[in-house]
């Protein structure tokens, strides 16, 4: 697994929660804005994609209007 100082990190935020996100070309990394040195998700790019595209086809709700 990369070290953070390696991975180029994008926030995200919805009602006042925020998630980092950090892509490789093989995985996907989250961890909580909050607390960036705590532990992180780590799934597979195919997965990070699918759930991608599932959010942006409605197929998983979110609260975004």
């Amino acid at each position: 697994m990369p070290a953070d100082h390696q991975l180029q990190w994008r926030r995200a935020c919805g009602n006042g929660a925020c998630v980092e996100v950090a892509t490789t070309p093989s995985n996907a990394f989250v961890r909580d804005s909050k607390a960036p040195h705590d532990a992180r998700l780590a799934v597979s790019g195919s997965a990070w994609s699918a759930f991608i595209t599932a959010v942006a086809g409605g197929g998983i709700p979110t609260d975004r209007h």
